[in-house]
């Protein structure tokens, strides 16, 4: 099995880093802190870090077909202008659900937005996984903890992640209609303690998965369920990565330090810090929200 390890990217204390996300235009990373009402973006050049209060939760952030980003918040999905600070709300989710928030999320070839929700006190199966492109729809109910989400190269298939579930599940995927079906298990985590996190894919179909509580990402053969290669993390609440830089080669990945003790933060004090490696293997191009001119809520 190959292994890496991890560098330091950028030393902060996210809460809850969460959402990493390549902007090709803008040549950096995006990523949010759920719990810290915030969108950041670094560019892993210069290091340079900007942040964006959202005064709300925020699960996921996704780049626009233009200088904008969509954000999930809590109770709604809205445009957001990183430059001014703007934002427009387009839908609300789950306004019936006042305990809920949105959580992981990525857009599909296609340019919809999908995404999902999870209780605020996890409670299990109160989250949902929609799919949005200027109407909301739910793809799949009872869900504990909706959590990293990606497609295959050939958009045939779709991977998702129930984190509470402890497996990676696959889809058959139509990207003229976003319809799913034919549900699968095809990874199971079975290491004591790590609960499966954000998920991205690379050019070779793998599948990088980070994960809580294990201070580590997996990768994983779907067509195998063998776990093949494992980037080791000095934080133990790993929560998500995504590939980027110039040549796609370089992962990105968030951290977090909610619920740690002290003897813990004493013993990783990087927790909720920003991450990097450079490997050998180039990730997915990421898609993009294509908006809608008639998006509104």
């Amino acid at each position: 099995m190959q292994t890496w390890n991890a560098e330091l990217l950028y030393k902060t204390e996210l809460i809850l880093g969460e959402g990493p996300h390549w902007h090709p235009g803008w040549k950096k990373f995006l990523y949010v802190d759920i719990e810290g009402r915030k969108v950041g973006r670094i560019d892993p050049v210069t290091k340079i870090t900007e942040e964006r209060a959202t005064g709300k939760r925020v699960g996921t952030v996704v780049p626009a077909n233009d200088h904008r980003l969509i954000i999930a918040l809590e109770d709604a999905i809205e445009e957001l202008d990183f430059e001014t600070g703007a934002r427009k709300e387009l839908m609300k989710i789950e306004a019936d659900k006042p305990g809920n928030r949105s959580n992981d999320g990525k857009c599909d070839a296609a340019g919809r937005l999908w995404v999902g929700t999870m209780s605020m006190n996890e409670e299990l199966k109160q989250g949902a996984l929609y799919c949005f492109d200027g109407s909301l729809q739910q793809k799949l109910s009872d869900i504990s903890i909706s959590n990293g989400i990606c497609w295959s190269r050939d958009n045939r298939t779709m991977y998702f992640i129930d984190s509470l579930d402890y497996h990676i599940k696959a889809y058959d995927f139509e990207v003229s209609t976003g319809n799913i079906s034919n549900e699968r298990i095809i990874v199971e985590v079975k290491e004591p303690g790590h609960t499966p996190d954000g998920m991205t894919i690379d050019q070779e179909g793998m599948l990088w998965v980070a994960m809580w509580g294990g201070a580590c990402i997996h990768r994983y053969d779907p067509a195998s369920g063998k776990l093949i290669g494992k980037v080791e993390v000095p934080a133990p609440y790993v929560t998500a990565c995504a590939f980027g830089g110039e040549n796609m080669q370089t992962l990105f990945i968030t951290t977090a330090r909610i619920g740690l003790s002290k003897d813990q933060l004493q013993q990783y004090p990087l927790s909720g810090s920003l991450f990097y490696i450079n490997i050998n293997i180039k990730g997915s191009e990421m898609n993009r929200f294509i908006l809608k001119e008639n998006s509104g809520s």
